[in-house]
């Protein structure tokens, strides 16, 4: 699960554009959408599973590419708060729009939304009209040179002593720029490197990925343990834990907010503050126990906040991995290449979300079993502190706004 986003968002930064392979992803998932329609035995069915995680891994991690492509590092924020509010809306209605459709349509009919957005989404993507990419990184002049050169007047003798990659640099002067800076040598992009190792080398890039696999792993750990835990505790009902779970998915509604407080501010204010307000909800829950008065309302409650906690640490930490990407190429121009590194960041966040989806329900299950709800509560809680103060003292602020495109 988490090595398809890394090898697409490697692919997506080698090919020039994000149209042919998203579009490839798109295809994908037309045809494990039809194998799940038709599929009548299980070899059918896993293929199909399989061929939709590698579309989730296609589509996912190019689309944030794309959305870095079309709004820049200093809007892409709010852009994923409202790419979270739209997933958000698909968990949640899809399920209900399935059923209705099953209900009164046939096993068939269930797939046709399926299809009809999947037309929608190609006829889309090919509207799209991406902006071009600069075939080498914009690269800034040398101050101290260009004060003397200036002043000393030598203007006619600095051609004759440029060498063939510094009288390249002056041919492909920028229309408009004055005489003296079109006669400056330019200063030569730094090779290429493996830009999967020079991210994971980073802090702040290391911060984010493990927050988001952390997120994720403590989010899909209640699919594993919430809805037994309420059964055998409470003798609760199925529609009791869908309501829990409906109170954890609602808040990712207000994900722009902290998507356009990231853009404001950085991401280390609304990811501090997701990973603050997550302390106390999930340490509590080891408080609702057999003999607790009204449970299904202290979870409700509790859950509720950790789901807002999650709506406030999704989107700034992605944010975070582009302006991590953003700075790293101010500071060292060319280091990833012509095409930049954005795809391979997004892949590497997307695996964390992927290995925490993956790990989460076996963590929060054996830790129930063997230690008990209590227990398990409690290792979130801490889980999120840990997390807390590696933000605060790595995640970039306001300070460190990166707005280069």
């Amino acid at each position: 699960m988490a090595s398809p986003p890394v090898f697409f968002g490697l692919l997506g930064d080698r090919i020039p554009g994000r149209r042919t392979p998203f579009l490839f992803g798109l295809l994908v998932l037309a045809a494990s959408t039809v194998s799940f329609a038709v599929g009548d035995n299980l070899p059918i069915l896993l293929a199909a599973r399989i061929l939709e995680g590698f579309s989730a891994a296609i589509v996912g991690t190019l689309g944030l590419a794309l959305l870095r492509d079309t709004f820049g590092v200093g809007q892409i924020g709010k852009a994923m708060g409202y790419t979270s509010l739209a997933v958000s809306s698909a968990l949640l209605l899809g399920p209900a729009i399935g059923g209705l459709l099953y209900e009164y349509g046939g096993y068939f009919q269930v797939f046709l939304p399926a299809y009809g957005l999947l037309v929608v989404e190609v006829i889309l993507r090919l509207l799209i009209i991406e902006k071009k990419k600069p075939l080498t990184p914009r690269l800034h002049e040398n101050a101290d040179f260009k004060e003397n050169f200036v002043h000393d007047g030598q203007a006619g003798n600095v051609e004759q002593g440029l060498g063939s990659a510094d009288q390249n640099s002056l041919e492909q002067a920028q229309p408009g720029e004055p005489e003296e800076q079109r006669l400056l040598p330019r200063a030569s992009p730094e090779r290429p490197r493996q830009a999967l190792l020079i991210l994971l080398a980073s802090p702040r890039f290391l911060v984010a990925m493990i927050g988001t696999f952390i997120v994720n792993c403590i989010a899909c750990g209640f699919d594993g343990v919430l809805a037994l835990y309420i059964s055998d505790s409470f003798g609760l009902k199925a529609t009791h834990a869908a309501a829990l779970f409906l109170a954890m998915a609602l808040p990712m509604f207000l994900a722009p907010i902290p998507g356009a407080l990231t853009d404001l501010y950085g991401a280390k204010l609304p990811a501090a503050a997701g990973f603050g307000l997550a302390i106390p909800s999930l340490t509590l829950l080891r408080l609702v126990t057999p003999g607790t008065d009204m449970p299904f309302v202290k979870l409700l409650i509790l859950l509720g906040l950790a789901g807002t906690s999650f709506a406030f640490t999704g989107s700034p930490l992605r944010v975070e991995a582009a302006r991590v990407v953003a700075a790293i190429e101010q500071d060292r121009p060319g280091v990833f290449g012509p095409n930049g590194a954005y795809s391979q960041a997004f892949g590497l966040i997307n695996a964390g979300m992927a290995a925490g989806s993956m790990l989460g329900p076996l963590y929060a299950g054996y830790m129930r079993v063997w230690l008990g709800w209590g227990a398990m509560s409690l290792s979130m809680g801490i889980l999120s502190s840990i997390m807390l103060v590696l933000v605060l003292l790595v995640t970039g602020g306001r300070e460190q706004l990166q707005t280069c495109d």
